[in-house]
């Protein structure tokens, strides 16, 4: 077993192609994958199942994906994990909030499948050393 297969990746976002397409590449790279089409189901998953890293849209139904990432920041101060947030629509309020919590990185759609598994690997091979 790989470091990587040993690590556990939520994926969040409403739209299912986009779920489907980051699946697969984190599959394809070793990961474990659960996902949740909204952020509400999100929220539940990041307390049940304790991923090591979530990747996330911002704008989703029930719980946005800012409001996500602020319940979940205090979370971090006992269990560290990566979280990436996928959005279309960048404001500098968004860069300013994201900057603010721990562990956060941002990126913008379209995004590259490719530098999404590199950001999760990276931030994981810092982790260990």
């Amino acid at each position: 077993m790989t470091e990587t297969q040993a690590k556990k990746i939520l994926v969040i976002d409403d739209e299912a192609h986009i779920r489907l397409v980051i699946e697969v590449k984190l599959k394809n790279r070793g990961y474990q994958v659960i996902t949740a089409k909204n952020g509400q189901e999100g929220l539940e998953l990041i307390y049940s199942q304790k991923p090591d890293a979530v990747v996330t849209d911002i704008n989703m139904p029930l719980l946005e994906g800012d409001e996500l990432c602020r319940l979940t920041d205090k979370l971090k101060k006992k269990r560290p994990f990566l979280t990436v947030v996928i959005t279309a629509r960048i404001s500098p309020q968004d860069r300013a909030w994201v900057k603010e919590m721990r562990d956060t990185q941002l990126m913008e759609k379209p995004f590259s499948p490719s530098k999404l598994v590199k950001c999760i690997d990276d931030y994981f091979e810092r982790q260990s050393s």
